[in-house]
């Protein structure tokens, strides 16, 4: 498939998640294909690596997951507890998402450029 193709599909899928909140057999159908969307995009990129470079990849991504989860939730909750920002509660979410995913994505690609020579 065309990576533009295959670009535009991840989209789609990612738009119906959002839409079918209540729908929840779509929206893991929409979640799962999406991640098989997301392989097919970057799978030339994953032929270059080895088998024992793919699988620290995949040790430190799950890890970074879990991670980046924990920090939006706990944030999250911080976020609601503290006086200051009141008021400013949808900006101060969406702040510490983007920073928190930053971190991982920084983290990771550290990583991956690490574990390209091997």
């Amino acid at each position: 498939m065309s990576k533009n193709i295959v670009f535009y599909l991840i989209l789609l899928c990612l738009f119906i998640s959002i839409v079918m909140k209540n729908f929840d057999v779509v929206k893991t159908i929409a979640n799962v294909s999406c991640f098989v969307f997301v392989l097919l995009y970057v799978k030339d990129e994953l032929k270059t690596y080895t088998r024992k470079s793919l699988a620290i990849l995949s040790i430190c991504f799950l890890f970074l997951v879990g991670t980046c989860t924990f920090m939006i939730l706990q944030g999250q909750a911080v976020i609601k507890d503290h006086p200051f920002l009141t008021g400013w509660e949808t900006i101060a979410v969406i702040l510490l998402i983007i920073v928190s995913l930053s971190i991982c994505v920084f983290i990771l690609r550290k990583i991956s450029n690490r574990l390209k020579p091997l």
